[in-house]
């Protein structure tokens, strides 16, 4: 199918001709500005009518246009129609026939997570289910794209390295509180069961990458368990997946929490990687294995400076509080506290 009529726009060697850039990006332009132009380049992608990997791309483009400026404010009928895309791109998927390239796939993931992020959870708060759960989560190309999407979601919704709107963010908020109360369970109770199935280092990495992004704002005990600690002090142990699971440790105890219950995780962090002999290194050690242990030591001790500092401060804070009262038990009430600093109401 050729969109809007252009023929001999987008040809299997557009994206590399410099000559055909300035064609190309008018086109685009002109199809980003067309109200149907969306439309026509998702029905091109859902039907199959597409002749090469450079219109697919393209056309992609146009449809995140539209989700990045205009979906907000869709019809339901261009709601439904977005969502045919996504459920043909599962079907895509699970196709071993069909050719599925990286920049396509990333494409894609970030495609799902906009619209995520503007459908969960009031027009579609069973996402992850009719995306995900109802299909096969341990095969390794749909485990894959589950990782990209909850990664893209992630950098969407969540990472504060990115500035947003306050608008955006009153939005993230939701959308999280929403996540922890529908979904957030599954997705990491789904992380173990991956990890112990699909022996695949690639997904293998993805699953940590994709612990290391969550961590900072699920409930804690979701990954500070048995079964996923282990799992991930396995791969500690592991060349191929080492990195991707000291970042999945240090975004553990980087989580905020109180002081006491940061303790209690360092202390038996350590213990369980001592035991396992991943806090130490020999002349025998690679650069790699440096590194890691290296981040480790540096991320713990960090943690515990965080930790002293705060108890530090709790304990001046109500020391001084209770030598307050004693000093002036008629009067404590009107006694003023500045973080460790207080001052005492002059006598009448």
């Amino acid at each position: 199918m050729v969109v809007n009529g252009n023929a001999n726009v987008i040809s299997d060697n557009s994206l590399t001709d410099p000559t055909k850039h300035a064609e190309l990006f008018r086109y685009l332009e002109n199809l980003k500005k067309d109200e149907d132009g969306w439309r026509n380049s998702l029905r091109t992608i859902v039907s199959n009518s597409l002749r090469n990997v450079e219109e697919h791309f393209l056309l992609l483009q146009v449809i995140e246009d539209f989700l990045q400026r205009r979906y907000s404010a869709a019809s339901p009928n261009d709601v439904q129609l977005v969502r045919e895309l996504l459920l043909h791109w599962m079907k895509v998927i699970l196709d071993p026939s069909q050719q599925k390239l990286p920049f396509i796939v990333n494409k894609m993931a970030h495609i799902f997570s906009m619209v995520f992020a503007v459908d969960f959870p009031m027009k579609w708060p069973s996402f992850f289910e009719d995306l995900f759960f109802s299909n096969n989560l341990l095969e390794p190309t749909v485990v894959r794209f589950y990782m990209k999407v909850l990664l893209a979601i992630d950098s969407e919704v969540v990472d504060r390295d990115i500035q947003r709107s306050k608008e955006e963010a009153d939005r993230n908020i939701k959308i999280k509180d929403a996540m922890r109360e529908i979904c957030i369970q599954k997705i990491a109770q789904s992380w173990p069961t991956i990890m112990n199935n699909v022996n695949d280092d690639s997904v293998q990495c993805l699953v940590l990458e994709a612990i290391a992004a969550y961590v900072d704002w699920i409930d804690v005990d979701l990954i500070a368990n048995d079964t996923v600690m282990s799992i991930v002090i396995q791969r500690l142990g592991q060349s191929a997946t080492s990195e991707a699971a000291s970042n999945a440790v240090c975004a553990l105890l980087q989580k905020g929490m109180p002081p006491e219950k940061k303790v209690k995780l360092v202390i038996t962090l350590m213990d369980v990687l001592r035991g396992n002999n991943l806090l130490a290194v020999t002349e025998d050690s690679d650069e790699d294995e440096v590194l890691r242990v290296g981040s480790l030591v540096n991320t713990l001790g960090l943690v515990l400076i965080d930790v002293y500092t705060k108890w530090v401060s709790i304990i001046y804070f109500h020391s001084f509080k209770l030598l307050a009262e004693f000093l002036n038990p008629q009067r404590c009430s009107h006694c003023i506290f500045e973080g460790k600093r207080f001052s005492l109401p002059q006598p009448l």
